[in-house]
């Protein structure tokens, strides 16, 4: 329970490393007792994984991951992008183990959501096949896969249902969650609870969201607001769903 929950704070600090990828909107403290990412939500991370977490991250093949970005860099800017910066954010993290031997996590970065339409819509309809086959190269080259099968592993699948891979909600819970990935830990920005799509032990994680864009949305503590929250409630979409289904619960 100690490893996972030390494991959740090196996932939360590579997503948080995620948004400052290309510029700082939070200020990160570091000192050799704990690591501290301070914000406007005040301090979230207590505890320094460095030296009591080792992550080792699978050398996999381009066709999983920087090819489909060099084929389409909107990937580094849609709200799925998490990804791609969490992935980079390990590669040079001081969590990292070259040592497979001594590690207690692995990662295996494989991109679900770069394959998009002409309007920049993730298509995941071939997610399932990329993830398997990923999987399957995974347990030929490296023994730690088969002997848990995967329950030391975790993926990133930031799509609208996670694992799930689809876009409507009906869809996604008649596939439900790949059966390949259900013992692995996922790490997903879907968060419903009691959701099929949702399994113990996932760890949610926001959207990306460009922090050149977040920084224009910056205003003072101070402003005046006229709307203090805003729920636009169930949201049809024909493009998505031409059979007249909801796309999302609100935004």
């Amino acid at each position: 329970m100690k490893m996972r929950s030390i494991f959740v704070i090196a996932i939360l600090a590579a997503t948080t490393a995620a948004v400052l990828f290309h510029g700082s909107v939070v200020d990160v403290q570091q000192s050799h007792h704990t690591e501290r990412i301070s914000g406007t939500g005040g301090d979230v991370l207590e505890e320094d994984p460095v030296g009591k977490l080792k992550v080792y991250v699978y050398d996999l093949p381009a066709k999983y991951n920087t090819k489909p970005v060099e084929k389409d860099p909107r990937c580094l800017t849609h709200m799925f992008a998490t990804e791609i910066f969490v992935h980079r954010s390990l590669l040079s993290s001081a969590v990292r183990t070259l040592d497979p031997e001594e590690a207690d996590w692995f990662y295996a970065p494989v991109y679900t959501t770069c394959d998009l339409t002409a309007s920049g819509h993730p298509m995941p309809f071939d997610s399932p096949r990329m993830m398997r086959s990923a999987i399957r190269l995974i347990a030929e080259r490296w023994p730690y896969w088969n002997r848990s099968e995967g329950v030391d592993h975790f993926f990133v699948t930031p799509h609208d249902f996670g694992a799930c891979f689809h876009f409507q909600e009906e869809k996604a819970m008649a596939r439900g969650i790949l059966p390949v990935l259900r013992r692995a830990t996922l790490v997903q920005t879907f968060g419903q609870r009691n959701h099929v799509c949702l399994k113990d032990g996932s760890i949610t994680i926001p959207p990306y969201a460009p922090p050149w864009k977040m920084e224009a949305q910056l205003l003072p503590p101070a402003t005046p607001r006229s709307i203090f929250v805003y729920f636009r409630g169930l949201f049809y979409d024909a493009g998505n769903d031409p059979e007249g289904g909801y796309y999302a619960r609100g935004a």
